[in-house]
C-alpha cells in the first residue's frame, strides 16, 4: 500500500494529477479512511479542475485526522479555486494555528487577501512566506500581484522578475508581467509578455484573453479576434470572451460570425453567463432589462470597499447652505475626445458664485487645443497619475466634495472600482457611458424624459435626474475650420446624393447595412460616406455592400481629420443616417450643428434613444423613426424629394439658434439646478430619489424658476 502511495505522490509531483488521482482512489478502495490518500486525492481533484470534489475529499481526510496543517491549507486552495476567498482565508488561518509560519499557508493567505481586494495585507503575508521560503516562486509572484494592486509598478516588476529567475518558464509570471505593462500603458511590451506566457503554456486561456484585449486597444482588431477565438477553443465558457470577440470583429466590419454570435450572446446572458462587457453589449442588444443584467454582472466584479469617511461627511457637517457646492468631474477623456467637445463650454460657464469645479484628469494630453481649453475652464485641475483605486479614492476624498461626476462609466478607461470606496457623498454617472451602470455606488444618472421613458425606469439602477429638453451638453462655441473643402477634395461625386454616417464601425451591423444598401439602390447614383482610415474596414464594408447588390465604388471613406476640419466637411453630406441599436451622441449633434438632417431609429434603451432626444430638443422629432422600416422609408422619401429635404435643412438652420439644444448657458442652468437638488436632499438626510428639473424661463437664462 505504501509503495502504491509513493508512486501516486511521484506522479502527482511530476504534474500528472489525473494518474495520481486514480491511484489514490485505488488505495481508498481497500483503506477508505486513509487520511493521506483522502487528502491527496482532494488535492489532485482540485488541480484537475474539480475543486468541489477536491473539497469533499479533503473534508473526509480532516474528519479522519483534523490535525493536518497541510490538508487544511489545501482546503483553502480548493475554496480559492471555487472563488470563495473568505472561506479560503479562514482555512489558511486554521492551518497557521496548527503550524505557525507555515509558508504555504502564509502564501495562501496572501492569495485569499488579494482576491478579497486587500492588497496591503496580502503583501504582508507574502513577505512572511518568503522569510520562511525565499525561493518560493509563487510567493514572489503573489507579492508582485499585491504590489500591482497597490499601484507600485516598479516594485511589482522586481518581484515578478524574481519569480521568473526561480522558474524561467513560469507562464503565470509572464502573464502578471504583462498586466503590469498594460497598466503602464506599454501595450507592445504587454503583448510580448503575453506571447512569452503562451510559449510556456499554450493552453493558458487568461493570456489569450488579455492579449486579445490589449490588441484591441492598439487597434489590431483582426489579431484580437483571433486571440479571443483561441480562448473559446480552450474554454467555451470563458467570461466575456464571446462578447469581446464579437466587438473586435465589429470594429472592422467582419460579420462572418455575427448571425450566430449575436443571438448566442443574448441567450447566454439570459442564462446569467458573463458573456459580454456592458459597453460592447450596447451595440448588440436594445433590451434595457438585459443591459441592466449585463451591467450588474460587471458591477458585482468590482471590489467591495469600506467607504472613506473624509468625503462622506462633508455636506452634512457643513453649517451654511450658502457655501459653494464643490463638484469634481472625473475622466480620462479631457483631451481630443467627444466628451470634451460636448462639455468644454459647460465647464467654462459654471456659476462660480455657487459652484466650485475641479477637473480630475486620469489621462494627460497637455498638447492638444481641447485639453488646454478644458483644463483652463476648471478652478482646480488635478492629474493624479497612475494610482490604485483606493489611493485615488483617498485623494478625491480629501477634496471634501459634495458631488463626484463620473464621465466614463464602463468605457475603455473606466475606473468603476474607484466609486466603490465612496470618495464623495453624492456620485453621479453622466454622458460618457450611455446606459445604466448597475452599480450600487452610483446614486444618479442624468437623463431626460425622451431618453429614459417612465416605463423603462425600472431597468436603471440609479435614481434619474431628469433634465428638461435634453440630457446632452453641447458647446455653442465649437468652431469649424474656416476653409470648407469641395466634394471633389474628399473624393465625393459633385452631383450625387450623399448619405453620410460617421459613426464608429462597431455600431454598424448586417441588418443596418441591409437598409443602407436598399437606400443606395433606391436612389440612383447616390453614395454612402463613411469613416475609414483602415484598409480592413474599407475592404470588409465594400465586400458586404457588393453582396447586397451595391457597387463598391458607392462607398466613399472619409479619412480621420482634426475636429474643426471634420466639422467643416460635414455639410457636404445631404442626409446623415444614424446607427441602431447604438445611436450617435456627439456624432449626431455635430451633424445637426453643421446643418445636416439626421434620420434615426429610436428603440428602448438610452443608447438607442440619444439621437431622438437631440432631434426632439431641436424641434425635429419627425426625423426620429420608431422602427427600422419607418427609418428606411423616411430616409428614402427625403432623398427622393429635394424640395422637402431643402425645407428640413432650412428649418434646422432656424432652429439651431432658437432651440435649447445648442444653448449652452441654458443647459448649464438646468444641470446646476439638478446638482443643487441632489445636495439639498443629501443635506436633508434623504436618500437619492428620481426627480425632475423644471425648465428655466426663456427670458431669464441661468436662474432657477
Amino acid at each position: 500500500m505504501e509503495i502504491k502511495l509513493k508512486r501516486a505522490v511521484e506522479l502527482h509531483s511530476q504534474g500528472n494529477p489525473e494518474q495520481a488521482a486514480a491511484l489514490y482512489a485505488d488505495i481508498l478502495k481497500t483503506q477508505p479512511g486513509h487520511p493521506d490518500a483522502l487528502h491527496l486525492l482532494g488535492v489532485a481533484e482540485t488541480q484537475a479542475g474539480r475543486a468541489q470534489s477536491g473539497l469533499a475529499w479533503i473534508a473526509k481526510s480532516l474528519a479522519a485526522n483534523p490535525h493536518q496543517p497541510v490538508a487544511v491549507a489545501n482546503q483553502g486552495n480548493a475554496y480559492l479555486a471555487l472563488n470563495r476567498p473568505a472561506e479560503a482565508l479562514a482555512s489558511y488561518g486554521r492551518s497557521l494555528e496548527l503550524a505557525p509560519d507555515y509558508p504555504l499557508a502564509l502564501f495562501g493567505c496572501g492569495n485569499a487577501l488579494a482576491a478579497l481586494r486587500r492588497p496591503a495585507e496580502a503583501l504582508s503575508n507574502f513577505d512572511r512566506a518568503l522569510r520562511g521560503a525565499p525561493k518560493l516562486a509563487q510567493a514572489h509572484l503573489g507579492r508582485g500581484r499585491a504590489l500591482l494592486g497597490l499601484g507600485q509598478h516598479a516594485e511589482a516588476l522586481l518581484s515578478i522578475d524574481r519569480a521568473l529567475e526561480l522558474r524561467p518558464n513560469h507562464a503565470e509570471a509572464y502573464l502578471e508581467r504583462a498586466h503590469v505593462m498594460s497598466e503602464l500603458e506599454d501595450l507592445s511590451a504587454a503583448i510580448g509578455a503575453y506571447d512569452r506566457a503562451l510559449e510556456c503554456n499554450p493552453a493558458l486561456a487568461a493570456a489569450w484573453f488579455d492579449r486579445g484585449l490589449a490588441l484591441s486597444l492598439l487597434g489590431r482588431h483582426a489579431e484580437a479576434a483571433e486571440s479571443l477565438r483561441r480562448v473559446l477553443e480552450i474554454d467555451p465558457a470563458y467570461p466575456y470572451a464571446r462578447g469581446a470577440r464579437l466587438h473586435a470583429e465589429l470594429q472592422i466590419a467582419d460579420w462572418t460570425d455575427y448571425p450566430a454570435s449575436a443571438p448566442d450572446i443574448l441567450a447566454r446572458l439570459e442564462r446569467d453567463e458573463r458573456v459580454d462587457f456592458p459597453f460592447s453589449f450596447l451595440a448588440v442588444c436594445d433590451s434595457t432589462a438585459l443591459q441592466l443584467k449585463c451591467a450588474r454582472q460587471f458591477a458585482a466584479l468590482q471590489p467591495a470597499a469600506a467607504p472613506l469617511s473624509t468625503g462622506a461627511t462633508r455636506s452634512t457637517d457643513r453649517g451654511s447652505s450658502r457655501e459653494r457646492i464643490r463638484i469634481a468631474y472625473i475622466s480620462a477623456d479631457f483631451l481630443e475626445h467627444p466628451t470634451s467637445y460636448l462639455m468644454a463650454g459647460l465647464f467654462e460657464r459654471h456659476d462660480r458664485r455657487r459652484f466650485e469645479t475641479i477637473g480630475i484628469s486620469l489621462r494627460e494630453d497637455a498638447e492638444s487645443p481641447t485639453a488646454r481649453r478644458v483644463q483652463a475652464a476648471f478652478e482646480r485641475w488635478i492629474a493624479p497619475g497612475r494610482r490604485s483605486d483606493e489611493d485615488l479614492a483617498r485623494l478625491i476624498g480629501d477634496l471634501q466634495l459634495d458631488i463626484a461626476v463620473d464621465l466614463m462609466g464602463y468605457t475603455g478607461e473606466h475606473r468603476a472600482g474607484l466609486f466603490a470606496h465612496r470618495p464623495a457623498p453624492i456620485q453621479v454617472t453622466y454622458l460618457g457611458y450611455p446606459g445604466t451602470t448597475g452599480s450600487p455606488h452610483l446614486d444618479y444618472l442624468i437623463a431626460d424624459e425622451f431618453l429614459i421613458p417612465e416605463n423603462r425606469r425600472r431597468d436603471y439602477s440609479e435614481s434619474i435626474a431628469y433634465l428638461p429638453e435634453c440630457f446632452q451638453a453641447n458647446d455653442d462655441r465649437r468652431v469649424a475650420a474656416t476653409e470648407a473643402p469641395a466634394r471633389e477634395q474628399v473624393h465625393l461625386p459633385a452631383a450625387a446624393f450623399v448619405f453620410g454616417s460617421f459613426h464608429g464601425t462597431y455600431k454598424i451591423n448586417p441588418g443596418l447595412l441591409d437598409v443602407w444598401a436598399r437606400l443606395l439602390r433606391g436612389v440612383p447614383g447616390s453614395v454612402l460616406w463613411l469613416l475609414g482610415g483602415r484598409p480592413a474596414i474599407e475592404d470588409n464594408l465594400r465586400r458586404e455592400a457588393a453582396a447586397r447588390g451595391v457597387g463598391p465604388e458607392r462607398l466613399v471613406f472619409a479619412q480621420p481629420e482634426p475636429y474643426p476640419r471634420h466639422l467643416a466637411r460635414l455639410p457636404l453630406a445631404d442626409l446623415c443616417l444614424d446607427t441602431y441599436p447604438f445611436n450617435g451622441g456627439a456624432t449626431t449633434s455635430d451633424a445637426l450643428w453643421a446643418g445636416v438632417p439626421v434620420v434615426t431609429c429610436s428603440g428602448s434603451s438610452y443608447a438607442s434613444r440619444m439621437s431622438g432626444s437631440l432631434l426632439t430638443a431641436l424641434g425635429s422629432s419627425n426625423l426620429a423613426a420608431s422602427s427600422l422600416e419607418e427609418y428606411e422609408r423616411l430616409a428614402l422619401q427625403l432623398a427622393m424629394d429635394r424640395g422637402r429635404l431643402d425645407g428640413v435643412r432650412a428649418a434646422l438652420a432656424r432652429q439651431k439658434s432658437s432651440s435649447p439644444l445648442f444653448d449652452t448657458d441654458r443647459f448649464r442652468g438646468h444641470l446646476e439646478a439638478a446638482f443643487s437638488a441632489m445636495v439639498e436632499r443629501h443635506r436633508g438626510g434623504l436618500p437619492p430619489a428620481t426627480f425632475r428639473v423644471p425648465p428655466l424661463p426663456r427670458s431669464t437664462p441661468g436662474t432657477v424658476s
